[in-house]
This record gives structure tokens, sequence and C-alpha cells, in this order.
């Protein structure tokens, strides 16, 4: 794969020319245009449900044609940082995005654990951490056991239990009894996102995450593109002056909302237009 083309993983399932014309919201356009003629400016976004459409099977998930585009466009100009945040561990984001090798876009895995821009993705966890997180590991595969179709996926620093696609019921008893596990494995992280139940030994959360890229880069202000449950803890953490960006339905602490992956890539590819005018 080359590093420097982040979408080379094969074919998808969408093509550019299937994708309906998009018109932003007029706030949004002008807030888009106010970040644009910063300095420095971090751009950054979560991968699965905002480049990528979500999917019953994670590991099937693609970024829409454009979306990395758009971003190693941005990455390319004068003062401009990129980054695809995630809950996806490290290795399995870098393999999806195609950002392995990519010096441009930063990679950041497991809601901030793990980054490519620093050593986080190598530090041990210490034997408390490790103990805690094999006694996760062996009451969420209980879980499983008693509810056939539910998935597991283990991380560095934790565990997932998956319920997409489940009939309802399964879903909702699987997820209940997930949390339980998570209200008696303290001071275990628990995050409940769509159709997950995340469990963590390490403290991380994307929020902390991007302040401490913008921080390092000297940002101005952050562009922040999020979906999930776990993104509203980047939404809250950000300020005023940041443009914040919840995609699709639901609550959220963002200052704008769009509908899909098609409304993002537009979000994008007017942000690359502007600040590529300055």
């Amino acid at each position: 794969m080359n590093p420097t083309d982040p979408t080379d993983l094969g074919p998808t399932d969408v093509d550019p020319q299937d994708l309906d014309p998009v018109d932003l919201d007029p706030g949004l356009r002008a807030a888009i245009a106010a970040v644009a003629g910063l300095d420095r400016l971090l751009v950054a976004s979560d991968f699965d449900g905002v480049l990528a459409p979500l999917v019953d099977d994670p590991s099937t998930s693609r970024a829409i044609p454009g979306t990395l585009e758009a971003l190693d466009a941005l990455s390319q100009l004068p003062g401009t940082t990129c980054a695809v945040v995630s809950g996806r561990d490290l290795e399995t984001l870098l393999a999806l995005t195609g950002l392995d090798g990519h010096e441009r876009i930063a990679a950041v895995g497991s809601h901030g654990a793990q980054s490519t821009t620093d050593d986080t993705s190598t530090q041990a966890l210490t034997p408390e951490q490790a103990d805690q997180l094999a006694v996760l590991d062996a009451e969420l595969s209980e879980v499983l056991a008693r509810h056939p179709g539910v998935r597991i996926e283990h991380k560095p620093a934790g565990v997932v239990l998956h319920t997409r696609g489940l009939d309802p019921t399964v879903a909702e008893e699987a997820t209940a009894e997930a949390l339980v596990v998570g209200a008696e494995q303290r001071p275990a992280k628990v995050l409940r996102g769509k159709d997950v139940v995340e469990m963590s030994v390490v403290d991380a959360n994307k929020g902390t995450a991007l302040l401490e890229l913008a921080a390092a880069r000297g940002s101005q202000a952050t562009v922040y593109l999020g979906d999930d449950v776990t993104d509203e803890q980047a939404f809250e953490r950000l300020g005023p002056h940041d443009l914040t960006i919840k995609v699709g339905p639901g609550p959220t602490a963002a200052r704008f909302r769009v509908t899909d992956a098609t409304e993002v890539l537009e979000v994008l590819e007017q942000l690359l237009s502007a600040r590529g005018g300055h």
C-alpha cells in the first residue's frame, strides 16, 4: 500500500457518482469560513459513522470516497494538522484507513490511549491493570456465551462488547449485563456507545486527546466531527472558538449537525476550498 494514498483499500460500496448534491446550513458555512482563515488549525474526525458509514461487521468498514482524500489535501496546507480519532485500536484503525506510514495525518486510537504522534501505543500496562483486563475479558466472555451473536473485541488496554445487527431484545440484555460487569469492576472506565459497551483499564478519552494534540501543534482552533456518545466528550471539552459537528441524530453538545457521511465530505471539501484560498 502506498502510504501517501490512505484510501487504497480495494472496492467500496459507494460510488462518488451516486452521492447527491449537499446544501449545508448557512451558519455552518459561515463557521467553516471563519476557522479557515486561522494560521494554525487542527482538523479531526471520528472514523465509524463519520468518514465511513456504520456497518454490521466492523471489519468491513471503509471510508466513503473523497473523505480521506480531503483530509490528506488539508494536511498539505500550511499550518494545518489533520487527525482521525477513533475508539478502534490503533493497529485496526491504521489498517482500515490506510494511514499506516502516512506522516501527515495523525491516527489516534482507543479513544486517545494510542497515537501515531507519540509513544503511547507502546506503553505497557501495570500488573494491576493487566489483571483487571483479564477479569473483564473473562466476564464479558461469559456474557457472550449467554447471548450467541454478541461479539467481543480485544484492545491493548480494554475489551468491547458489540451488539450491532442483533435482535433488539438480545442486544438490550447483553448490554445490561455488560454494564453490570463494568459497575462491579471499578476503576475500569466504561463507555457506552452505539451498539457497543467498551471497558478500558486506562483513563483516556477523545476530548483530552484532541486538546493535547491541539496544544502540541499550537492550533488556534479545532474542527471535530463525531457521531457517537464517546464523541460528546470531545464536543464538551472543546470551546466556543472551535467548530464541533455532530453527524446524525441524538442529543449533542456540538455547535452544528449534519446528516451523514455525504455531508461530512461536503464539510471537508468546503473547508479545503476556503482554507486553500487563504
